[in-house]
């Protein structure tokens, strides 16, 4: 089986990350998005990690953004 390369960054997620859609970070001063989720791996106050087709993405927040951004309707 063929191993994912692992994305490391540091930013913001914008919530909810769903199975099946894309996710949404801001890291570096710009909003970026992802291919589809395949899985939701872990979420915690420091950190989200979820994979896609061919990444897994591990996305790190600082202490004091651990309120994350909410999604936006």
């Amino acid at each position: 089986m063929k191993r994912k390369t692992l994305i490391l960054i540091y930013g913001k997620v914008m919530y909810p990350i769903l199975k099946g859609m894309t996710a949404k970070y801001f890291s570096n001063g710009t909003w970026k998005e992802t291919a589809r989720v395949r899985r939701v791996v872990e979420v915690t106050e420091e950190h989200v990690k979820f994979e896609t087709d061919r990444l897994l993405y591990c996305i790190e927040f600082g202490k004091e953004d651990a309120g994350v951004l909410s999604a936006a309707a």
